[in-house]
């Protein structure tokens, strides 16, 4: 087949082709390459030399030029030379009508900056799940070989079960990554247990280790158990009729042996629910134990104490709770707001906010009905009581519900419900909707026109009587 083509001869453009980073050179022969493309016309030749400029006349495979969609050439040659010369420096010579051209073909190329190597200790989130354990992650980057040895050892002795080791994986010109994971048990890391992960290599070798104390180092000595006291919200006393009292033990290494009872001031045990553990920000634990009482003895200033035991602790905790009087106490003033015009005018959605202010204590809650039937508090967004003023204490809170335009066109009403424990029923409400607000003076873009236009009729209509009362009159006066 002869290819007849009017375009100008194009010279090639030469790349070296090589093993990736770290490809074993003990394999024998390598293979090296040179990619020559968007060539024209298609009449190519090569030829190898070695770094004293010896041509190479062995080991050599020529590839028959392809077409490419450009219209130009593409074609490789292929040079195998022995492991011991993995290291030397070939220079690969392409030879068309309009010159010649050559390039270095490295075999081995070294790795793109320095190798690297971590030690991740457990996360102590895992240690929650029923098997109370977690992984310590040891990862290896950029290594020039994909012959590595990775060991785990606990407390200088060599591991033999729980380890997952992926790799090593390439990462092209970054060499290869290695990562693995060993199991270890809570018990085990909480006694200040020693790991160490030791990895060798060509050209690398290193060993990180970890345990508890040397992850927080001079912190490592735990915070003292103790138990918060948290009174009842004001919605759960209004709405349950009972209050809810915590009792929130922290900073426990350990949650076995926790013992929590609520007691009333005679003595009389009540009945405690103990929660799950929660990982606090220092890695240590906490737990809530929750008792409820009667709202009525609450409100009276009844004591409730709550007790903690603990195999860390020498002595139980004891710790009482009960109604802090409240001086200076006023009762809230709520503001209903509808969606201002100029939002409504969007088309789009509409928002109805809840101004409660001058009130103490802050504890309070806000709810929102719509048509009579209480909404989803994802509908809504509550700030929390900030201070109005400090002489006398009064806060200020405010709640916005949002819905779409066509809701609130529709006619739908909509209640901002509050309670408080100042208040006459403790519980207060204000309703707004789209007549209310007509009434109110509020009006949308619409309504505001029609208004207007309604104004100016019935001025001229009014005048338009007067005119004719008096012409009538005058005529009358005129008859007489």
């Amino acid at each position: 087949m002869v290819t007849v083509s009017s375009a100008s001869p194009a010279a090639p453009s030469l790349f070296p082709l090589y093993p990736s980073c770290g490809t074993d050179t003990s394999q024998d022969p390598i293979a090296l390459g040179c990619l020559a493309k968007d060539f024209l016309p298609e009449t190519i030749d090569f030829a190898w030399s070695d770094n004293k400029n010896d041509s190479i006349a062995n080991g050599i495979k020529k590839f028959t030029p392809i077409l490419n969609t450009a219209g130009t050439y593409i074609t490789t040659t292929q040079l195998s030379v022995p492991a011991s010369k993995s290291h030397e420096i070939f220079y690969c010579t392409a030879t068309y009508p309009t010159g010649k051209g050559t390039i270095k073909v490295p075999p081995t190329p070294p790795c793109s900056g320095e190798s690297s190597m971590t030690i991740r200790p457990p996360a102590r989130d895992q240690f929650l799940e029923p098997n109370k354990t977690s992984t310590i992650i040891c990862s290896v980057k950029k290594l020039c070989s994909q012959t590595v040895t990775l060991k785990w050892l606990k407390e200088g002795v060599e591991v033999s079960s729980g380890i997952h080791t992926v790799g090593p994986v390439s990462s092209g010109p970054n060499g290869y990554t290695l990562l693995s994971e060993l199991t270890v048990s809570e018990t085990d890391w909480d006694n200040d247990r020693v790991y160490s992960c030791k990895v060798e290599s060509k050209n690398f070798s290193d060993i990180r280790n970890t345990s508890k104390s040397f992850e927080c180092g001079s912190d490592c000595s735990s915070p003292e158990i103790g138990a918060l006291l948290i009174p009842p919200n004001f919605a759960d006393i209004y709405i349950r009729k009972s209050a809810i009292l915590t009792c929130r033990v922290i900073n426990m290494q350990s949650t076995e042996g926790l013992n929590v009872i609520w007691t009333k001031e005679d003595g009389k045990e009540l009945k405690t629910s103990i929660g799950d553990r929660k990982v606090q920000s220092n890695g240590l634990f906490s737990v809530d134990a929750t008792t409820s009482v009667c709202a009525d003895e609450w409100e009276r200033g009844d004591k409730y104490t709550c007790k903690v035991a603990h195999p860390e602790l020498i002595f139980p905790l004891k710790n009482t709770l009960t109604k802090e009087p409240v001086t200076n106490s006023h009762a809230p003033s709520v503001y209903i707001f509808p969606p201002p015009s100029e939002q409504l005018a969007l088309r789009e959605a509409a928002t109805v906010t809840c101004l409660v202010k001058g009130f103490n204590p802050p504890d309070l809650f806000i709810k929102w009905l719509s048509n009579g039937e209480e909404l989803n508090a994802s509908k809504y967004i509550n700030t929390e009581p900030i201070l109005e003023s400090s002489q006398p204490p009064l806060y200020f809170a405010y709640s916005t519900l949002n819905i779409n335009e066509q809701e609130w066109n529709a006619g739908n009403t909509y209640t901002c419900l509050v309670g408080h424990e100042k208040l006459p029923l403790q519980v207060t409400q204000r309703t707004v909707d789209k007549s209310t607000v007509y009434l109110d003076g509020f009006v949308d873009a619409e309504e505001e026109d029609f208004y207007n236009l309604w104004t100016t009729a019935s001025t001229f209509i009014i005048l338009f009587l007067l005119s004719l009362f008096y012409s009538t009159t005058v005529t009358l006066i005129k008859v007489k």
